[in-house]
């Protein structure tokens, strides 16, 4: 796996941003949630790897405009495993802060691998959180119709990311590492807060630049140490999608670098 940076922490306007959850507790059985454990001690920065390309020989070399690394900007604080908590965050926190990424981490128990979620569910929330509270949205759907949260969301939701793309890279990155593909994120907070988000871009006709990693329950030093790693460099993969807006950034420098040159 590769190396990650913490140093050249001064924000730069050009920063591709992603957005980084993790959750709280999950009741006495897990009261350390290693989804948090590792979102707060991702690196501040993870270098792109983008070579300057596309620089016209004769053109002004772009020394000011420095290609955008990405920056990881994780939640100040665990995610509260509550239906109500993370239907009120997430679209509040999505608005707020305007990520161009977005991961989401959870724990997953009776799984002893790392999994990338293909999809979000809208329904089929039939457990309580640890509130000891319901989602109820039959109910709400059926009694707010048209101004429910989501209507005309449908059943299911993917990330428009290149997903089966962006796994092979992770998973090439990681070859000693089990990772996998889920189809089926669980029906609970997880799945929830992966389907709320999405489904807030859905809405505003955006596109869904999101992901969500199941990670192990093991809590321990060394396994937060590797899962910090694994994520990283799920990260690193997600430069799939990111790798478009880089190499637009790269020609924009090539292009100011030639009408410079011809003025």
């Amino acid at each position: 796996m590769g190396s990650i940076i913490e140093n050249e922490n001064t924000p730069q306007e050009n920063d591709i941003r992603v957005l980084v959850t993790g959750f709280g507790p999950f009741r006495a059985q897990y009261p350390i949630n290693p989804s948090w454990e590792i979102a707060s001690r991702l690196p501040r920065y993870v270098p792109t790897n983008v070579e300057n390309e596309g620089h016209h020989p004769h053109a002004r070399p772009p020394i000011n405009k420095p290609i955008p690394r990405i920056k990881i900007d994780c939640y100040e604080a665990p995610v509260h495993v509550g239906y109500k908590a993370v239907r009120e965050l997430v679209p509040r926190l999505l608005d707020e802060t305007e990520p161009d990424y977005v991961l989401h981490i959870g724990m997953a128990s009776g799984r002893p691998f790392y999994s990338c979620e293909r999809r979000g569910h809208r329904s089929g929330y039939y457990v309580q959180d640890v509130d000891g509270e319901l989602l109820n949205d039959e109910y709400n759907k059926s009694k707010e119709g048209d101004k429910w949260i989501w209507h005309d969301c449908p059943e299911e939701l993917l990330t428009s990311l290149p997903f089966d793309k962006l796994f092979r890279q992770w998973k090439e990155a990681c070859p000693e590492i089990d990772t996998r593909i889920s189809e089926d994120a669980g029906n609970y907070l997880c799945d929830f807060i992966y389907y709320t988000s999405l489904a807030h871009r859905y809405k505003q006709r955006r596109p869904n630049k999101a992901m969500f990693l199941h990670v192990p329950v093991e809590s321990d030093h060394e396994y937060i140490q590797k899962g910090v790693e694994i994520t990283t460099e799920l990260i690193r993969a997600m430069k799939l999608g990111l790798r478009i807006s880089i190499l637009k950034y790269v020609k924009a420098q090539w292009y100011d670098g030639i009408m410079a040159l011809n003025a």
